[in-house]
């Protein structure tokens, strides 16, 4: 009896891995491995890599758990060796090249001289043989599987997908090639593809993996690759940009001579937002951030569609001009520098100011309440504020008329005497309702009760209260 079929949505498979390959506890291997291999011929990883990959990872668990189960021995899983995550097999079944028949041999990875000589299979014409010899893999023949494919990427130089498969194979095996790495796979696979396709989001991986490997070697000339179109040009360079850090800005100067070459090709908007993440991020570095506003000076003329960009541009300069001098809590300077060192380190350091202002909101909105003489600090806790912002979930609004009857209730147990002597309380009632400052102001705008349009008035004009709320709640 068939099992039942998963649903759609991967999110909805079952967690147990044995009810998502539909067999009991008590399966043995050769059925274990009979089911797996009917769902990967259903799901297969181009079409549908994260199922894929769950079904993988359920087949693994599935494998280890059921020995538990069944008293014979452990037979050996000759594919624990596959690759977890998507291949991009062909896109159709593919004839022996000319180059593969018996008589014509084929070039073979270069092998140190004590090695043996292993001629790529050669398979009969109704047979794929790059699904051949990507079974050889899976059945643990590394060598030949590697040996056929290299023949195959040879003789068919436009195919992206033989590429990917030699990259899984040296990522699972290094010793298979002396001459090559994966690194080198990956890269003729994103040529091939002209940027895009799967590859580019295996050559994310291998950037936040190793930036230092990612960035130069084999990878250098991928802003170069012929065909390639614009967008898929400044994908990849936003990636490269991204992973960079001040000890590998030499790949992005690279870059941008590269970029700036081909600029007239580029979409404007996707120029100007590289350009201005580029000066955002490399303000250490003189010379970069020097040739960055001036390619930045060529699109002036973006400046009133595009504002927000310059605007960005101009308060992302103020944080790093004199930050240590800024009078602003501790908590939230950390926050706003660990802007230029990357993603990791600002989400660890505005978690550690979001424990900051729960643990005592009071002190929070009193660390907060600064006298800004200048508008540097405001700026700086508008950009604070905008990081949270970016970072907090949506919240289905009260009914205007709840929201009016918690103010009117809290109003009268704390009336507005002297606003700054309540705003503590006043915070304390947004945490506990969970009403937002700005959702307050525009359900009690049309309050006719006069104590209630005066609270009004003031929370508007309250941009701490507002920033401290917001900060405790941004993560729910």
């Amino acid at each position: 009896m068939d099992a039942p079929p998963l649903p759609d949505d991967p999110r909805d498979w079952p967690t147990d891995p044995f009810a998502l390959l539909g067999v009991p506890r008590s399966v043995s291997e050769t059925d274990l491995k009979r089911a797996y291999t009917r769902l990967i011929r259903k799901y297969k990883p181009e079409h549908a890599p994260e199922e894929f990959r769950r079904i993988r990872e359920a087949y693994e668990a599935a494998i280890e758990m059921s020995r538990w189960y069944r008293d014979a021995p452990p037979v050996r899983d000759t594919f624990r060796d596959f690759p977890l995550d998507p291949v991009s097999p062909p896109p159709a079944p593919l004839e022996p090249p000319a180059s593969v028949p018996h008589e014509a041999p084929v070039d073979s990875p270069k092998r140190a001289p004590h090695e043996t000589h292993i001629d790529p299979p050669v398979y009969p014409a109704h047979r794929d043989p790059v699904e051949a010899a990507w079974g050889d893999a899976v059945a643990g023949a590394w060598a030949d599987a590697y040996a056929a494919l290299l023949a195959l990427a040879d003789a068919h130089p436009d195919r992206a997908d033989l590429p990917l498969r030699l990259y899984w194979l040296l990522a699972l095996r290094p010793t298979l090639d002396d001459n090559r790495t994966r690194h080198d796979w990956l890269a003729a696979a994103l040529t091939r593809a002209r940027l895009r396709g799967p590859a580019v989001e295996l050559y994310r991986r291998e950037l936040a993996a190793d930036p230092g490997a990612a960035l130069g070697g084999p990878y250098g000339q991928l802003l170069e690759v012929p065909g390639a179109s614009g967008t898929n040009v400044l994908t990849i360079a936003t990636a490269r940009l991204a992973a960079s850090r001040d000890a590998s800005w030499a790949a992005v100067h690279s870059d941008l001579t590269t970029l700036a070459r081909r600029a007239p090709n580029l979409d404007e908007s996707a120029w100007l937002s590289y350009l201005v993440d580029l000066c955002a991020r490399a303000m250490s570095d003189r010379s970069l951030l020097a040739r960055g506003r001036e390619l930045l000076a060529d699109l002036k003329h973006l400046e009133l569609s595009h504002s927000w960009a310059f605007d960005q541009l101009d308060e992302r300069q103020l944080i790093f001009t004199d930050l240590r001098a800024a009078r602003i809590p501790e908590p939230i300077r950390l926050v706003l520098a660990a802007t230029r060192i990357g993603p990791e380190a600002e989400r660890k350091a505005l978690t550690d100011a979001i424990a900051w202002a729960a643990g005592d909101p009071a002190r929070a909105l009193r660390a907060c309440d600064i006298e800004v003489g200048a508008n540097y600090e405001r700026t700086l806790l508008t950009a604070f504020e905008r990081l949270l912002n970016a970072r907090s979930g949506h919240r289905d609004a009260y009914p205007p008329a709840l929201v009016r009857g918690l103010v009117r209730t809290h109003l009268s147990r704390t009336p507005v005497l002297e606003y700054y002597r309540t705003r503590e309380p006043l915070l304390r009632f947004l945490l506990a309702e969970r009403i937002d400052p700005e959702e307050l102001t525009t359900a009690c705008l049309v309050d006719p009760h006069p104590a209630t349009r005066a609270l009004v008035r003031h929370v508007q004009a309250d941009d701490t209260l507002r920033l401290v709320y917001r900060t405790v709640v941004a993560l729910g």
